[in-house]
């Protein structure tokens, strides 16, 4: 039973829905439009864990949301999605915690460089934007997919507009061979991979769990357009000429970004391979509203490749259906540690 239904259930997994509060993960919450995704869901009322790469800007983000909304519930996991090994300690805790109603798989290394630049790699030796936004949560969810089908979570996937850039020939052996590109492309095909993501895992789900995935976008969220949280370093200029402002004027702020994921994983009437994002012109900005994202061209054959290349990487494959425990993979594939 999904813990989205809106009344007290028992679940198959021994957790306890607690009436319109739930409990929710947020990765990336300590930044950027993960913060106010926390913010908002601290202000319905939610218990909000965080999970943080660093434990310094997890108090940062803790305390001011705590000024802004007194008697907030908060978390803090620590999560490094760029470092399989934090995600294995993440996921066991969490397995071992109470039931998340929704994981909101937010972070992500976000570049929008257009010049060529070498790559950057994680703690694994992988190529960091699709080690990031893709693999750490790919291995984050096959540690916890059976707690959560037994749980029911709701998934929610933050894709982007630019998952519609190519993908390009063999875009996942980038993944353990990385090259020079420009960033933006490392970006695009880190949530292509996203994407297609959502749409298997929406897929094997139907019909045999009352977990679902979901996946929603902010649109263009700017810094310049988002109101100010003193300890929460802006990413993106906050001050800008005439001409910039002319060009965001039809784009919103990260808090406005946030609140279409928050509508995606709080929403009751939000289901199973829905995807949702702003209902403005091209979906850059307005409320939230459920809307077409396309698929990379090729998405079967693209999606048994990728789903392949993380097998092989992590150790890790997707299981559905009753049985198993979290984390118990095969011996993965040793990787290249980072020079």
């Amino acid at each position: 039973m999904a813990l989205w239904s809106g009344h007290h259930h028992q679940h198959d997994g021994g957790g306890i829905a607690m009436g319109d509060r739930r409990r929710v993960l947020v990765t990336g919450a300590t930044g950027g439009i993960g913060y106010f995704v926390a913010e908002q869901l601290a202000r319905k009322g939610h218990r909000v864990v965080l999970a943080a790469r660093s434990a310094e800007r997890a108090e940062a983000a803790t305390a001011i949301i705590q000024r802004l909304v007194p008697g907030a519930d908060l978390e803090v996991v620590l999560l490094d999605l760029a470092d399989l090994g934090s995600v294995a300690a993440a996921a066991e805790r969490l397995a071992a915690g109470e039931p998340l109603a929704t994981l909101v798989a937010n972070a992500a290394c976000v570049s929008y460089g257009l010049r060529r630049e070498p790559p950057r790699v994680t703690a694994d030796g992988l190529e960091l934007h699709l080690g990031t936004a893709y693999l750490g949560h790919y291995a984050l969810l096959a540690r916890l997919l059976p707690r959560l089908q037994a749980w029911g979570t709701r998934i929610v996937h933050v894709g982007s507009l630019g998952a519609r850039l190519p993908v390009g020939r063999s875009p996942w052996d980038r993944l353990t061979t990385p090259r020079p590109e420009a960033p933006l492309r490392s970006y695009a095909r880190s949530k292509a991979g996203v994407t297609l993501l959502h749409h298997e895992l929406a897929r094997r789900l139907t019909g045999t769990s009352a977990a679902s995935s979901v996946l929603a976008h902010p649109g263009t969220a700017v810094d310049v357009l988002t109101p100010g949280r003193h300890g929460i370093p802006a990413s993106q200029p906050t001050e800008i000429g005439a001409l910039s402002r002319l060009l965001v004027r039809g784009m919103h702020g990260k808090h406005d970004g946030a609140a279409v994921l928050v509508h995606a994983a709080t929403d009751p009437e939000v289901r199973n391979g829905e995807v949702w994002g702003p209902a403005g012109r091209w979906q850059v900005s307005g409320p939230p509203a459920r809307v077409h994202l396309p698929v990379p061209r090729r998405a079967g054959p693209l999606t048994r490749e990728l789903l392949a290349v993380s097998e092989e990487v992590t150790g890790l494959a997707l299981r559905f259906g009753p049985g198993g425990s979290p984390g118990q993979p095969w011996p993965p594939r040793s990787t290249a540690k980072a020079s």
